[in-house]
């Protein structure tokens, strides 16, 4: 089928159950400030709130990116575990001031393991509430044949410019706008993409729904929209499943030369006087 074409110019508790980590001393032996995380499991589709997901919960030890959860050089787990309740929902706290990782060891019944395996997360050292980790299963029965794809291109020329990420969050909670944090968040399908040389990615496997686009970062030499939440956008039937997002980047505007000899140069030549 014919995929819709937009043009796009670019312009935030409840009861939850809660388990505690050990926390370790200072130096000193005072304990060290702890932070309480909220984990959501919920449907890649339609955002439903799913009890059962077992979590647990690692600390980034090695110094390698991601989370390395066996072998002589893995990261370090904690002894908390956390497992949703009926809410979709639960919570652990642990020490502040660290990079951590939530693995689902159990996904709930009828989905599938999530896309990504493991949410890396960071705790501020002065915050008592931490984030909330949203981690999204697909269902077992749900199909996803819909896809979205992103062209970037220079405002002026039309070029294809390569290296702009984006994100595909898609409508939730029923609330008007782009929520992407709390509880109550809207939800992040799959994950980011960036351009490749033609200028495009693509989302694909997403089911029906509104969908909003989000603007992460931007080719180098180009500015940030001033707005980089575009949308929502209806994508089903009636859009043949997929839709082309084409979106357009201004170029930063050059530094002028200011001060010293250049800078003397420049205003002798405006005034008309010869340059020496």
């Amino acid at each position: 089928m014919t995929a819709r074409t937009t043009r796009v110019w670019p312009l935030g508790f409840a009861a939850a159950v809660v388990l505690i980590a050990a926390v370790p001393a200072h130096a000193d032996g005072a304990p060290s400030a702890a932070a309480r995380v909220v984990l959501r499991s919920i449907d890649a589709d339609t955002g439903t709130p799913l009890p059962g997901a077992r979590f647990e919960l690692w600390r980034e030890t090695n110094d390698r990116a991601g989370l390395q959860s066996s072998g002589q050089d893995a990261d370090e787990r904690h002894d908390a575990v956390c497992v949703t309740d009926a809410k979709g929902i639960c919570s652990v706290e642990l020490p502040t001031g660290e990079t951590y990782y939530a693995l689902q060891t159990a996904v709930p019944a009828g989905h599938e393991r999530p896309d990504e395996p493991f949410a890396a997360f960071d705790l501020a050292e002065a915050a008592p509430e931490g984030p909330v980790v949203s981690v999204a299963n697909r269902s077992l029965d749900a199909a996803y044949d819909g896809g979205i794809q992103v062209r970037k291109k220079d405002g002026k020329t039309g070029r294809p410019l390569h290296g702009a990420v984006f994100e595909i969050w898609k409508e939730t909670n029923g609330t008007t706008g782009l929520q992407t944090a709390g509880v109550d968040a809207d939800l992040r399908p799959r994950p980011g993409c960036a351009t490749d040389a033609d200028g495009t990615c693509d989302f694909e496997g997403l089911a029906d729904g509104a969908y909003f686009l989000v603007e992460k970062d931007v080719p180098e030499g180009y500015v940030m929209p001033e707005a980089p939440v575009a949308g929502p956008w209806r994508m089903d039937g009636a859009s043949g499943r997929r839709l082309v997002l084409t979106v357009y980047n201004k170029r930063a505007r050059p530094i002028p030369a200011t001060g010293g000899n250049d800078g003397r140069r420049a205003r002798t030549a405006r005034a008309g006087a010869p340059v020496e």
